[in-house]
């Protein structure tokens, strides 16, 4: 099984070392691999090559590159010179080709393969009256697992070996969920969601290594791009104060909905954490690098003990275990509505929500 003709009009190829592309009119060659094209003399003039040096295995950073792939395999099957490939029909095939390998043809090529074809046709992916424009990213979450699995479903109608490890598959739900970024090759490097998932990658560094992470890369949500922070509760204007000096400590936007499972079980527990997201109020607690230690109220003439925080993780009274852990006390803080538009107070020299 050299190369497999992946289901569609384009003339998009998958599989292992490069043999069998005479006959193939091969315009284009991705390899995801490390690989060179030295010694095939002048047969290696036909196509253009591009090379991703990945290993196949579930901790590589594979997401980082398919906004320059999907550019490399979209150039190869529709060439600037031709009719672009959104206003060819769907019975019509691609003008040119593209072959996409690895070692196998199994896991990294497959994960571009895929990445391309959510890029390309998110409609046949998306669900009935999908509308990539307008779906938010929140919509695109839901329906992530599925559309990637449904593209995988139709790789492996022509390839049956296909599998990206699942380091890759979350992957490429996140690149999905992120909208498939490709206006240049450096789209999904700066895009908020993948630095996020940066800075996750590095905390479960900082775990395994029973260490906390370094104090001047610690991410406040509070001071991050909007479109990433998380909104874990159907009341957007909540708010939490300190019991002691009414200080507003955190908005709905920011707490985290830790058990909202739909375990009947775990609901019928009382929490006894509310867990928020890393806010700028906190950064003088975890300066000092400690693992865990407690929170106090930012206000200089309060200070008094709101919660703490755990690197770790810490497990809730429901059973939920949250990691990393910045845990409030219920019976530090009250909860309030807030009118909409109303900002979180923060203290001098801090970020503001």
């Amino acid at each position: 099984m050299a190369l497999d003709r992946i289901p569609g009009k384009d003339n998009l190829y998958v599989g292992g070392k490069p043999d069998g592309l005479h006959g193939k009119n091969i315009n284009h060659v991705l390899s995801v691999i490390k690989y060179s094209f030295e010694g095939w003399g002048e047969e290696a003039k036909q196509f253009q090559h591009m090379s991703i040096d990945v290993d196949d295995m579930e901790d590589q950073d594979l997401l980082v590159h398919f906004s320059s792939a999907v550019r490399f395999i979209d150039r190869g099957l529709y060439p600037p010179e031709s009719t672009s490939g959104d206003q060819h029909q769907d019975t019509e095939t691609s003008p040119g080709s593209v072959f996409v390998h690895c070692a196998m043809g199994k896991s990294r090529s497959v994960s571009c393969a895929i990445a391309y074809l959510l890029y390309k046709y998110p409609h046949r992916y998306g669900g009935k009256q999908f509308d990539a424009s307008a779906t938010s990213t929140a919509q695109r979450r839901e329906t992530a697992t599925d559309a990637v699995a449904l593209a995988l479903k139709g790789i492996k109608e022509a390839r049956p070996i296909a599998e990206p490890n699942s380091g890759f598959m979350q992957q490429l739900e996140l690149w999905w969920e992120m909208g498939c970024p490709a206006d240049s090759d450096g789209a999904v490097e700066s895009h908020p969601i993948y630095q996020k998932w940066l800075y996750e990658r590095r905390l479960e560094e900082s775990r395994a290594a029973h260490m906390a992470p370094e104090p001047e890369w610690i991410r406040f949500e509070d001071e991050a791009p909007a479109a990433t922070a998380p909104v874990a509760s159907n009341d957007e204007h909540k708010e939490l104060k300190c019991k002691m000096c009414r200080r507003v400590l955190a908005n709905s936007k920011f707490i985290i909905d830790h058990n909202g499972t739909g375990n009947e079980t775990k609901k019928s527990v009382p929490c006894g954490h509310i867990f928020v997201e890393t806010l700028s109020w906190m950064r003088p607690a975890l300066e000092d690098g400690a693992l865990e230690g407690r929170l106090n109220c930012p206000n200089a003439k309060c200070t008094a003990q709101v919660g703490r925080f755990a690197w770790q993780g810490l497990r809730c009274s429901c059973r939920e275990w949250v990691c990393p852990a910045f845990s409030l006390k219920p019976s530090a803080v009250d909860e309030s509505n807030r009118s909409a538009g109303s900002a979180i107070r923060m203290p001098p020299r801090s970020g503001s929500l």
